[in-house]
C-alpha cells in the first residue's frame, strides 16, 4: 500500500505512513515528484561526509554510492538521489520508530525542496484569508508560539513552524508541510494548548509536538507579506515598521537552510540569496514589534490579517 502526500509544496508517493502529514489527491494525471520508499537494513557507512551538525539530532550529510545519505544519532539512515526524485530509507524496523519520522519530517524532507528549486528558510509560515505569511526570528523570537496562537485563535492555517519552504520569487508561493507546532511548555500553558496529543521531541530540547485541528491549506500559497519579529517586554503595544529591501534581505539571508552547508556548495548559496532578494522586492517585509505577553497575542493577529489578503501577481 502507497500514500499520497503534498509536502512543501511536493507531490510524495511513500511506502510507509506519514503522521501528521494529510494524504492528497493530486489530481488526475499527476505523477509523484519525490518517491519515498523503505526497507528494513543496517546504516550504510559514507563515501564521504560532507557537513556535521552537532546540536539536536547531530545530522551528519555524506555521499554514498553517488547519491546523499543523512544519518542522526538515532536509527534510520536517508539515501536521496541527486535530482530529489526519490528518497530510501533504511532502518532496524518498519515502520519506523517515532524518532526517525521526526527526523524525516523535520530535517530530511524539509531539505528536498531545495533540490528541486526551492528555497528553504528557518521560518514559521501560515495561510490566511487566501495568501500567506513568512515569520522570521531568531531562535527564542516566538515563530511557534505566535505560529500556534493565530492557527488556535485566528483560524490561520499553518503551512510550517521551523522551516518554510519558497517557490518561484518571481510569484513568491509557501509550501505547505506538516500540521503540528512545537512549544516549551510555558507556552502550552499560556495558549491553552491541549496537552493530551502531545508528544516530547526526540531531540530532548523539551518542546513538545502539537498537532492544531485545521482545514488543510492548498499545497503552496501565494506569499503576501514577510514579519520579522522583534518580541520584547519593553513594547507597550504591538506595532509594524516597514523595512527596505536592503534591510529584510540583511535579516532574511542568516536564516536561510543549505541542503549542503559545507563551503564547496558555492552555487546552492548564490541560488537562495537571489531568489530571497527577488521575493523580498515583490513582497513588503516588517519589522513586527510586540511585547512579551501571551494577552497581546490576539492584538497582533489583528495587526497581520489585514495583511494577508490574496497576493496579486506581480507587475
Amino acid at each position: 500500500m502507497t500514500h499520497d502526500y503534498s509536502f512543501g509544496g511536493l507531490r510524495i508517493r511513500s511506502d510507509i505512513a506519514l503522521p501528521g502529514l494529510a494524504e492528497a489527491g493530486w489530481g488526475q494525471g499527476a505523477a509523484p515528484e519525490l518517491r519515498l520508499t523503505a526497507e528494513i537494513g543496517a546504516p550504510p557507512p559514507f563515501d564521504r561526509v560532507w557537513y556535521q551538525w552537532h546540536q539536536g539530532y547531530r545530522l551528519q550529510l555524506g555521499e554514498r554510492d553517488g547519491r546523499w545519505l543523512i544519518r542522526s544519532r538515532f536509527d534510520g539512515s536517508f539515501l536521496i538521489d541527486r535530482d530529489g526524485s526519490a528518497l530510501h530509507l533504511m532502518a532496524h524496523t518498519l515502520p519506523p520508530a517515532p524518532e526517525v519520522i521526526e527526523v524525516l519530517l523535520r530535517r530530511v524532507l524539509t531539505r528536498v525542496p531545495v533540490m528541486h528549486g526551492a528555497t528553504a528558510i528557518h521560518a514559521a509560515s501560515l495561510a490566511c484569508d487566501g495568501g500567506s505569511a513568512l515569520l522570521i526570528g531568531r531562535s527564542g523570537a516566538g515563530k511557534s508560539t505566535l505560529c500556534a496562537s493565530l492557527a488556535l485563535h485566528g483560524g490561520w492555517q499553518i503551512l510550517g513552524d521551523d522551516t518554510a519552504l519558497l517557490w518561484t520569487p518571481q510569484a513568491p508561493m509557501l509550501g505547505a508541510g506538516a500540521r503540528s507546532v512545537c512549544l516549551w511548555p510555558e507556552s502550552h500553558d499560556g495558549l491553552g494548548v491541549p496537552s493530551a496529543r502531545s508528544e516530547p521531541l526526540a531531540s530532548a530540547t523539551g518542546k513538545t509536538r502539537s498537532p492544531i485541528e485545521q482545514k488543510d491549506p492548498p499545497p503552496r500559497v501565494p506569499l503576501s507579506a514577510v514579519f520579522f519579529l522583534d518580541r520584547s517586554a519593553d513594547a507597550p503595544a504591538p506595532r509594524l515598521e516597514r523595512l527596505s529591501v536592503a534591510d529584510a534581505v540583511s535579516l532574511a539571508v542568516p536564516q536561510i537552510i543549505h541542503f549542503n552547508p559545507h563551503g564547496e556548495s558555492a552555487q546552492e548559496r548564490i541560488d537562495a540569496v537571489l531568489g530571497i532578494t527577488q521575493a523580498l522586492r515583490i513582497r513588503p517585509a516588517w519589522r513586527l514589534i510586540y511585547p512579551n505577553s501571551y494577552a497581546a497575542l490576539p492584538q497582533v493577529e489583528a495587526l497581520l490579517r489585514p495583511l494577508l489578503a490574496c497576493a496579486a501577481p506581480p507587475a
